[in-house]
């Protein structure tokens, strides 16, 4: 009798998990097995190096001469022992830039490294770094520039030809790739092999990326395809590190065009499975220059970056610009790997792994919850398919502190949750954990932060879905204090602020150049500083007894120093410290600014409105001193990159400074400026 109710209960348990319930349908669109194995890297490199890096240029003219390609020292197997220290799966480099200038021996061209003196014109950037990738286990992949500032027959046909031949070299010769990257910048002023002319295309059509893909794909079955008609991922829709707190994998290509905000935030309804990739770069440029030596990101900044793309369900693509020496400067690897160690430490022991689970629905034992812990990512808790929503429960033994949560989907199912938040219960008393995000979508990962709690019980509530809840992995931590730089700037009646982002942290500056500590200042409210000079600050815990990073920030010649003549409207905006606030100026008018006294005129610096839908950024622009033409060039990649730009020259004395913008990102009638200041020795 027991052995037959033993039998009846094992039949109906079985027979419980071989109906309709052992099968979760897909929600379409779902990834393919070679973009599931993309998501899974999660960081990789960028490596940007080429005539830019020797001529000190972020996009260059493709006039500048192959001889000036000469690095002393180069040494790819450094790069890549850097990058596999700091965490990276692989890396990426620019064979070709806007400026036409090949790395390999290719046949397509003169302009490459076959005519610089590197090695005596027989180095192969390509091979160098791939060799090395081999070496040390890193996968491998390529940009190339679909625009040539350099090619005399760009905008025709026969560079189209060219170009594929490009891709053919790069596709046959060096071994497999991961990625290969098309990027978005096409068409505009170059060299033109002398033509010195404006050229445009038709970027959808004229490179023939259809025929690019079937020649990536036929040689590299796994490749991801960045930009292009035939993306297989897609840009983020900035460069300068973050996904959007909602950030689905689908996207509709035909209505991306253009529309960053669709490229950052995905679409739910969206046709294919294009998921996003954040490219940001270590310094404020793409490629090196020495005057950037001590802009490299904060610890701060890149834990904030790896938190908003890699936690906001995007791949992180950080770029390391090579230096004159052909090696990553010691200062960005010092700082890439300090960054790997707190980003290692925020995750090092998973407070779920011996909770209590609870849930409100289990579609069968099959897809239990307990799958959400088990450290297997093919096994998921699954809700019944009514059920578009659930909560989940980890109950433990005695209180625990956390700040971080990860949770992840089971992505070859689809996409599906569309929000959820938490709540926190400690000796019965219930409280809502307020994230510092939106919480929306997971995808393939999510990293949720939130201050310091403390709990014996957590609880997940999800309360809406495309469809039943697939969790494949939930994990909880406390990370360590890691405290931000202060923000400083100064308004337009010369009060400068210091604004800190950290409630139990004071600060404290300097106002002499040297490093504050606790001794220093310690900082209440604004204070005047209307002179030249720099202000230091950092944030310091009383408590823990850590402290930010030096925040640095350098103070031109104030406005009390010169009157400014034209415009007459709204110029004190270039002045007030907000970056976020801009003057609007018509092209061709100018910014005439008269001194006092004569002074030695050395440079200027311009901000671009930081706001997150700005445009008209300038791109070219001439400076008058005392009616003399003394500079006049482009911010190269301001569009994408809309970072403060510092153009220095030569001293010139002089009463008058006139900066005159000449074109701008929108080719619109007018011009965007958050803030301006001359530069004087």
């Amino acid at each position: 009798m027991k052995k037959t109710l033993l039998s009846i209960l094992i039949i109906t348990f079985l027979s419980s998990c071989t109906n309709d319930a052992q099968f979760v349908s897909p929600i379409h669109p779902i990834p393919t097995q070679e973009q599931i194995d993309w998501h899974k890297l999660e960081t990789y490199a960028f490596i940007h190096f080429g005539l830019n890096t020797y001529n000190d240029l972020e996009w260059g003219y493709g006039d500048t001469p192959a001889s000036t390609f000469n690095p002393t020292s180069l040494d790819c197997e450094q790069w890549v022992a850097t990058l596999k220290n700091c965490g990276m799966k692989g890396v990426i480099l620019t064979a070709k830039h806007h400026d036409g200038f090949c790395l390999w021996q290719t046949k397509t061209t003169d302009y490459s490294i076959a005519n610089s003196p590197y090695k005596n014109g027989r180095g192969d950037m390509v091979k160098e770094l791939s060799d090395a990738c081999k070496k040390h286990g890193l996968k491998f992949g390529l940009y190339l520039s679909p625009w040539d500032r350099n090619n005399a027959c760009y905008a025709y046909d026969d560079y189209v030809e060219t170009y594929h031949k490009q891709i053919d070299e790069l596709t046959s010769n060096y071994g497999d790739l991961f990625e290969f990257w098309f990027d978005g910048a096409n068409g505009g002023n170059g060299y033109y092999g002398g033509a010195n002319e404006t050229r445009s295309i038709d970027a959808k059509k004229y490179y023939d990326y259809e025929r690019a893909r079937d020649t990536i794909i036929n040689r590299h079955h796994n490749a991801m395809i960045f930009g292009g008609t035939c993306q297989t991922i897609r840009w983020v829709g900035n460069e300068q590190g973050w996904a959007g707190d909602t950030d689905w994998c689908m996207i509709n290509p035909e209505l991306h065009q253009d529309r960053h905000t669709y490229l950052t935030y995905g679409d739910e309804n969206g046709t294919q499975w294009i998921p996003a990739e954040v490219d940001v770069s270590i310094r404020p440029g793409w490629f090196y220059h020495k005057r950037e030596d001590h802009l490299v990101k904060s610890l701060s900044q890149l834990t904030d970056i790896y938190y908003r793309s890699v936690g906001h369900n995007a791949n992180l693509l950080l770029n390391f610009p090579i230096n004159l020496d052909g090696k990553i400067p010691t200062q960005d690897s010092i700082r890439a790997m300090e960054w790997y160690e707190v980003i290692s430490n925020d995750f090092k022991d998973n407070l779920l792994k011996d909770a209590k689970i609870n849930v409100d629905n289990e579609r069968c034992r099959k897809f239990k919850a307990e799958n959400v812990i088990d450290d297997d990512w093919d096994t998921y808790w699954a809700t019944e398919n009514d059920y578009n929503f659930g909560t989940i429960s980890f109950s433990f033994d005695k209180p625990v502190k956390m700040n971080r949560l990860i949770l992840q989907e089971y992505i070859p199912l689809g996409q599906r949750v569309k929000d959820f938040y938490m709540e926190g219960e400690l000796d019965g008393k219930w409280f809502k954990i307020n994230a510092f995000d939106t919480l929306s979508t997971i995808g393939y990962k999510r990293i949720v932060r939130f201050n310091t709690v403390e709990l014996d019980k957590l609880i997940i509530y999800f309360e809406e879905s495309r469809g039943p809840l697939c969790i494949n992995n939930i994990e909880a931590y406390c990370a360590p204090v890691l405290l931000s730089e202060p923000i400083i700037s100064r308004n337009y009646d010369n009060l400068v602020r210091i604004e800190n982002s950290d409630k139990n942290a004071a600060v404290y500056y300097t106002l002499n150049g040297s490093d504050p500590d606790e001794n220093s200042f310690r900082y209440d409210k604004p204070f005047v500083f209307n002179k030249k000079g720099v202000v230091k600050a950092i944030s310091y815990d009383p408590i823990s007894k850590k402290k930010s990073e030096v925040a640095i920030k350098e103070f031109d010649i104030p406005h009390d120093y010169f009157e400014v003549k034209n415009p007459t409207d709204g110029f004190k905006k270039l002045f007030d410290g907000n970056n976020n606030v801009a003057m609007y100026l018509n092209m061709n008018d100018s910014i005439k600014i008269v001194f006092n006294n004569e002074e030695t005129i050395s440079g200027f610096r311009y901000m671009p409105s930081q706001s997150r839908d700005a445009s008209r950024h300038i791109v070219d622009y001439e400076i008058y001193i005392d009616g003399k033409l003394i500079n006049s060039g482009a911010f190269g990649n301001i569009k994408n990159n809309p970072i403060e730009q510092i153009v220095r020259f030569e001293g010139v004395k002089g009463k008058t400074i006139c900066f005159v913008p000449k074109t701008n990102t929108d080719n619109a009638r007018n011009c965007g400026m958050a803030e301006f200041s001359v530069i004087t020795d």
